[in-house]
């Protein structure tokens, strides 16, 4: 939010800059002359707001003086035009005022560009830059010679006139040329954003200078003409420039990334000369002697340019030699010296093998074993009133890293972060890489949570800054688990412990969190241990059972579905709710062969009373994302279809909507993996958060699952409704079947018929039971006896006698 209030000023000056071209078009020109000033005053106050950051070069400082004297001598002269010409009525045009006013943006941006050569081109080839510059200047000198200077009457109405023509003309010269030159000479790096925007827009205005002279000179300015909207252009890409670079996409030198531009590279350049015949055609039309002017001057630049590069390659390559041979004449006589005094080397060597035992050979840092015995070591002797207190830092997605981009980027990924968390670190503070993606980091004084908590906070916002690793960028977050000692332990082991329990329940919140530690924390742990034994000990036959819940079309309250769902009932604990053991059995790859045996049950099932009750019902099985990658699952599903004689048409694949997070790209995969066996696939708890609307169209999928918490709302919170509403209607408009989820009252009923639902499951019409308490309730003595009446109809109706209580009385009836 901060961030976007930060971009209003430029979004301001982008409205005025358009209803200005507007009044320009329509010639407004009271509206364009209120219009200008304001406009330009605004770019002013974002240029100038860059001379206050801290953290910049002197020189680059001085660039944005410049560059806000130059807006605001513009500023200055469009004011005062206004002034002349609606209050003292006189023609702006013959202020020498104004035109001075005029003329210093010129003077200040030319000086701004004198800066930033200074800077820039300092360690550049001079040799190159030379060349570079002497080919552009006789070509742009050679152009204004026959844009502005092939008629006496071209030169008599230049040299005769004003001071601040002839001077702002000569710089507009001066600007391009120096602008050309500069992008025609980067030869090696990536010149930033932020410089592409700024010098464009220091062009374009030389470009409309020189465009406003020519029509000066012509004697048909018009004001709030084109010549206008360029300038204002112009000065609204150098701001939109100068707020790139204020929000840190240039570096602290106000130029470059990690590497600098220079001239001195394998990328041509000489191409960009064709420029200048193609323009001087666009102004004289085809005169054989210019074209052979310029063709000679791009030969020369070429031919040359291909010596002084080779030579300046050359040089680099007799640089890291002479460098070489210096380093190995130092080893040489490191290593006479170390003859010399052999127990001395060796006493070095020994105190080195201690350090390198201790340190981490990626990032420099302590490794752990160094961590573990300072801990241990200070934990004993611990003053009184003082504390220890223990950060363990775990990256986000490390592994997704890793595994993308290599484990070279990997490490200089842990090395840069390793840097920043060293920079943040006091003397207090102890700082250790335990291995793989895990740092901690060791406060000794009189601290609690809440300074730990604000030096996590400060960690997370340091390291979650963008970090470059050669051609990529990314943006981490951290998980930080704080303990306390002698608060959360009472020894060195446990304190490491808890923090360590701390960090993944900061992980299970979600990327990103800080959690201090807190006994549940390990009751919690217990408890999922448990259950991960008691899963990986489970009798599925016995343990296990699957429940079934109806699905029903509306308004008309028919039976057109089924979906199975996994239950089970420890001996040992009870009733284990799906949402405990599921994540552990995802995580510990159990979900295979828990999947597979539900999917077994589930086709058995549907197949026994499709047929025993001449039904066509359909089975929802729900698949998770885990299953999706385990390349036995789908011959399995095939093997029970065929086992079982079950159709596709009987079989509905419901899939989390969280599989949206993956992208398009993994649903694709998703669609090819079914499409052989003719299954339709839903995707299930549709609007809890993951995808938006936008998605439906990507979504290869037959039937959307409304989420629960959505339709909980519906009824007394119209943002849930409206969003209802929206999902419905954009799958009828794609032709896809909505299903509301745990449906509980009647007005939710109502509410969902009138969106225009198509079916509904939850506890107002049935809940979840077993298969023989789901046959009674609704394939029971009286849905015999009315299938004899019409055998063809595939659907069954449930009369208000079945109620939200999940029962079934002996009034219920079922109708084929």
């Amino acid at each position: 939010m901060d961030k976007d209030r930060k971009l209003e000023p430029i979004i301001i000056a982008c409205m005025i800059f358009l209803l200005y071209t507007i009044a320009a078009i329509y010639k407004v020109d009271l509206l364009g002359n209120i219009l200008a000033p304001i406009m330009d005053l605004v770019i002013f106050v974002l240029i100038f707001m860059n001379v206050f950051e801290k953290k910049q070069a002197r020189m680059v400082r001085a660039e944005w003086i410049c560059f806000s004297a130059g807006i605001l001598s513009w500023t200055f002269a469009d004011a005062a035009w206004c002034f002349y010409l609606y209050y003292l009525g006189i023609d702006p045009q013959m202020s020498r005022l104004i035109n001075y006013s005029y003329m210093l943006t010129n003077v200040f941006f030319t000086i701004a560009l004198v800066f930033f050569a200074k800077v820039q081109l300092k360690k550049w080839n001079g040799i190159q830059l030379i060349l570079d510059s002497v080919a552009i200047a006789s070509a742009t000198l050679f152009l204004v010679w026959i844009a502005f200077f092939q008629s006496v009457e071209s030169i008599v109405g230049i040299l005769g006139g004003e001071i601040t023509a002839l001077i702002s003309f000569a710089l507009n010269i001066t600007g391009m040329a120096g602008v050309f030159i500069w992008s025609f000479s980067v030869r090696k790096g990536k010149v930033p954003k932020h410089v592409v925007m700024i010098s464009t827009g220091v062009f374009l205005y030389y470009v409309a200078d020189m465009y406003y002279y020519n029509t000066y000179f012509a004697g048909t300015y018009i004001p709030n003409s084109i010549v206008d909207v360029l300038y204002a252009a112009s000065f609204l890409i150098i701001a939109i420039g100068s707020v790139l670079w204020r929000y840190g996409l240039g570096q602290e030198n106000g130029y470059t990334g990690e590497k600098a531009v220079s001239n001195i590279g394998f990328r041509r350049k000489g191409f960009l000369l064709f420029i200048f015949p193609i323009l001087m055609l666009l102004v004289e039309g085809f005169v054989v002697r210019d074209l052979l002017i310029f063709l000679s001057i791009m030969l020369f630049h070429e031919s040359v340019t291909t010596y002084v590069q080779g030579y300046a390659q050359n040089e680099i390559l007799l640089k890291k030699e002479k460098e070489m041979n210096r380093m190995l004449e130092e080893k040489i006589q490191q290593r006479t010296k170390e003859i010399i005094a052999k127990n001395q080397e060796l006493e070095g060597k020994n105190r080195e093998l201690d350090f390198l035992s201790n340190q981490d050979t990626v990032t420099n840092l302590y490794n752990r074993r160094y961590f573990m015995n300072a801990l241990e070591s200070e934990c004993t002797s611990l003053k009184q009133g003082e504390t220890i207190g223990l950060m363990f830092i775990d990256v986000d997605r490390f592994k997704t890293i890793n595994d993308t981009y290599g484990h070279y980027i990997g490490d200089e990924l842990l090395i840069s972060l390793s840097k920043r968390l060293q920079s943040l670190c006091t003397d207090n503070v102890l700082l250790a890489r335990m291995g793989g993606d895990e740092f901690v980091l060791r406060y000794r004084g009189s601290y609690g949570y809440q300074e730990l908590e604000e030096f996590a906070r400060a960690i997370s916002s340091e390291c979650g800054k963008a970090i470059e690793v050669e051609q990529y960028a990314f943006q981490v977050s951290m998980s930080i688990g704080i303990s306390l000692y002698p608060v959360d332990a009472k020894d060195f082991q446990t304190l490491l412990k808890n923090a360590d329990i701390a960090m993944y329940q900061a992980k299970a919140c979600g990327h990103g969190n800080c959690v201090s530690y807190d006994i549940n924390f390990t009751n919690k742990l217990r408890h999922k241990n448990d259950i991960e034994i008691l899963l990986k000990q489970a009798d599925f036959e016995k343990d296990f059972e699957v429940f079934y819940q109806p699905q029903f079309s509306i308004p008309h309250k028919k039976l057109v579905g089924i979906e199975a769902l996994l239950r089970w009932n420890n001996l040992e604990m009870g009733y284990i709710s799906p949402a405990e053991f599921i994540p552990i059995a995802e995580e510990i790859s159990y979900i295979n062969p828990i999947g597979e045996w539900v999917m077994g049950k589930a086709i058995r099932q549907i197949s026994i009373w499709n047929e025993m009750y001449d039904f066509d019902l359909k089975v929802g099985i729900n698949v998770s994302p885990v299953q999706l990658e385990n390349k036995t699952m789908i011959p399995a599903l095939a093997d029970l279809m065929r086992k079982y004689a079950v159709r596709p048409e009987n079989i509905d694949i419901e899939i989390t909507e969280s599989i949206a997070i993956e992208g398009e790209h993994k649903i694709k995969q998703i669609d090819t993996l079914f499409e052989g066996l003719g299954v339709s696939i839903s995707v299930d708890d549709f609007g809890t958060g993951y995808s938006s609307l936008s998605y439906l169209k990507h979504f290869p999928f037959e039937r959307i699952k409304i989420a629960k918490p959505l339709v909980d709302a519906i009824a007394y919170a119209n943002y849930d409704m409206q969003i209802v509403k929206s999902i419905i209607q954009l799958a009828k408009s794609i032709g896809m079947k909505t299903i509301a989820e745990g449906v509980e009252t009647q007005e939710q009923f109502d509410i969902l018929a009138e969106l225009g639902c198509d079916e509904i499951q939850g506890f107002l019409l049935g809940k979840p039971v077993p298969a023989d308490e789901f046959e009674v309730c609704y394939f029971g003595q009286a849905c015999n006896k009315e299938r004899k009446k019409d055998s063809k109809r595939n659907v069954i109706h449930i009369l208000p006698a079945y109620h939200e209580g999940g029962g079934a009385d002996s009034n219920a009836l079922a109708e084929m």
